[in-house]
C-alpha cells in the first residue's frame, strides 16, 4: 500500500495517533490551510498528517522558530508518526532566521510554517520570503494559536499567501479606514478600522479553522491570580524627572521606549523578588517565570542560587530545558523564560506554577506564554501569578492585554500626558 493510501485509511482508524477532534478538523481542511488552534492542542501531529493526506511524493519542509527546532519537538513527533504507521518521511527543518537566505533551496517541497505569525508582516524580509517559498511549494500549512492577535492587520500576508490579496497596499486600499494621527510631533496616516468585515471574515474562513482548547481537551483547571505591589520610590522619581541614578551614575531616559522600559523595570523589583522567594521556599513544585530584562534574570538567578533551586533557562544567552524523560520525577526547579526567546515553541508541562514577573507589551507573547505549561499533557492544576504594581505602567499593560490588545507607544504617550 502506498504511503498516501495508508494514511487515508489510518485517518479513519481507531488506532490513529490523532484525537477525534483532530480528525474532524483534518477532514474539513483543504490542501493549503491555516490551523488556528490553541496552544497545546497538537498542531504538530495534526499538520504531519495533513502533509501525509495531501502530499504527492515530495519531501516536507518545516519552518519554525529556532527554539522549537533546538527543543526537538518536531523530530520527536515525526518519529512518532513514522513508528506508528511504519512509513518513512523525508523532511528538513529551517529556522525563520534563515528563511530569507535559504528559501530557494526548497522549491517543490511541501511546507509547514510553525508559529506562522513570525511571517505575518508582508513588508518584512521574512514575510516576503515566506510568500516566495509558498509560491514555489506544492502545498503549504500555516500553524499558530495566535495568527491574528492584532486583528485584520495581522492577516494581510495570509491573504496574500492564499491569493486573496495582491499586496499590503491593495489590501488596505480596499478594506482599511485611515485617519491622520499625531504621535508627539510626528504626523502619520494610521489604520483605525476596517470596511466590509463580513467579506473579510468569509474569505478568512475559506482557508482556516479555529479551535479553542476548552472545546477539545480535558485539561485540569488554570487559575490566574493578580499579585499586587505598591509602586517604588524609584518609579515615582523616574516618571517625574526622567532621570535616575543607577550604580552611582545618572541615567537619562530621554526617549519614550527607554522611559517605558525603565518604568517597567523599576515598578517594584524589591517586593517582586520577596514574593518569588516566599513562593519558591514554600513549594517543591516546578515553577516557570516569564521576564523581560537581563537585569531581572540576574536578580532572580542570585535569589534562586541562594535557595538551591535547580534552574533552567531560555533566553538570548542560554537555552536549557529539562529532558522529557525526567519530567515525571522533576521537582524543585525554576525555569526562567525571556518572553522574546521562549513565549512560543517550547513545552513546559512539567511545571504547574507560572509567574509573569513583568508584563509583555505583546498580546501574542502573553497568550503564547500562558499556553506553555497549560497544554496537552498537563496533569496538574496550573496557577498563574501576574505581578502588578499599582498605579504604574504595569496596570495599563495588563488592561490592554485583558482587552485583547497590544500595549502601544500611543497608549504610553497618553499615560505620560495624564
Amino acid at each position: 500500500m502506498s504511503q498516501q493510501a495508508l494514511m487515508k485509511s489510518e485517518l479513519t482508524s481507531t488506532t490513529s495517533v490523532l484525537y477525534e477532534y483532530q480528525k474532524d478538523v483534518l477532514n474539513g481542511a483543504k490542501d493549503n490551510w491555516l490551523y488556528a488552534l490553541d496552544t497545546g492542542t497538537g498542531k504538530t501531529i495534526l499538520s504531519i498528517h495533513h502533509y501525509l493526506k495531501f502530499y504527492r511524493g515530495e519531501p516536507l519542509l518545516i519552518v519554525a522558530p529556532p527554539q522549537k527546532i533546538k527543543e526537538g519537538g518536531w523530530d520527536r513527533d515525526i518519529q512518532t508518526v513514522v513508528d506508528h504507521h511504519g512509513i518513512e518521511i523525508g523532511y528538513d527543518l529551517l529556522s525563520y532566521g534563515k528563511i530569507a537566505a535559504d528559501w530557494k533551496k526548497y522549491k517543490g517541497w511541501f511546507v509547514i510554517f510553525d508559529e506562522c505569525h513570525y511571517v505575518k508582516t508582508p513588508t518584512s524580509q521574512r514575510g516576503k520570503a515566506a510568500v516566495s517559498l509558498i509560491k514555489n511549494s506544492t502545498h503549504f500549512v500555516l500553524l499558530s494559536a495566535t495568527p491574528s492577535s492584532n486583528g485584520w492587520s495581522d492577516t494581510i500576508n495570509y491573504f496574500i499567501m492564499f491569493d486573496l490579496a495582491k499586496n499590503k497596499t491593495q489590501f488596505e486600499r480596499e478594506y482599511a479606514q485611515f485617519d491622520t494621527m499625531f504621535l508627539g510631533k510626528r504626523r502619520i496616516n494610521k489604520v483605525v478600522g476596517w470596511n466590509r468585515e463580513s467579506i473579510l471574515k468569509k474569505m478568512y474562513q475559506s482557508f482556516s479553522v479555529k479551535l479553542a482548547k476548552e472545546d477539545c481537551l480535558d485539561l485540569p483547571d488554570m487559575v490566574i491570580e493578580d499579585i499586587s505591589f505598591q509602586r517604588s520610590n524609584e518609579y515615582l522619581k523616574l516618571k517625574k524627572d526622567r532621570i535616575l541614578e543607577v550604580n552611582g551614575e545618572k541615567v537619562v531616559y530621554d526617549t519614550y521606549p527607554k522611559l517605558a522600559q525603565g518604568l517597567r523595570f523599576y515598578a517594584n523589583q524589591k517586593d517582586k523578588l520577596k514574593y518569588v522567594e516566599m513562593l519558591a521556599e514554600s513549594t517543591d513544585e516546578n515553577i516557570v517565570i516569564f521576564y523581560n530584562f537581563k537585569a531581572e534574570k540576574e536578580l532572580l538567578l542570585q535569589l534562586l542560587t541562594k535557595l538551591k533551586k535547580k534552574v533552567y533557562e531560555v533566553s538570548g544567552q542560554r537555552s536549557e530545558l529539562p529532558k522529557r524523560e525526567i519530567w515525571d520525577t522533576l521537582r524543585n526547579s525554576v525555569t526562567l523564560v525571556q518572553y522574546q526567546a521562549g513565549a512560543a515553541g517550547i513545552e513546559l508541562q512539567y511545571a504547574n506554577l507560572v509567574i509573569f514577573y513583568t508584563p509583555t507589551y505583546s498580546l501574542q507573547d502573553y497568550e503564547q506564554s500562558l499556553g506553555r505549561a497549560y497544554r496537552n499533557g498537563q496533569t496538574k492544576k496550573v496557577t498563574v501569578y501576574q505581578f502588578i504594581s499599582k498605579n504604574t505602567i504595569e496596570e495599563l499593560i495588563y488592561t490592554a492585554l485583558k482587552t485583547k490588545k497590544d500595549f502601544t507607544e500611543e497608549l504610553f504617550v497618553k499615560y505620560m500626558g495624564d
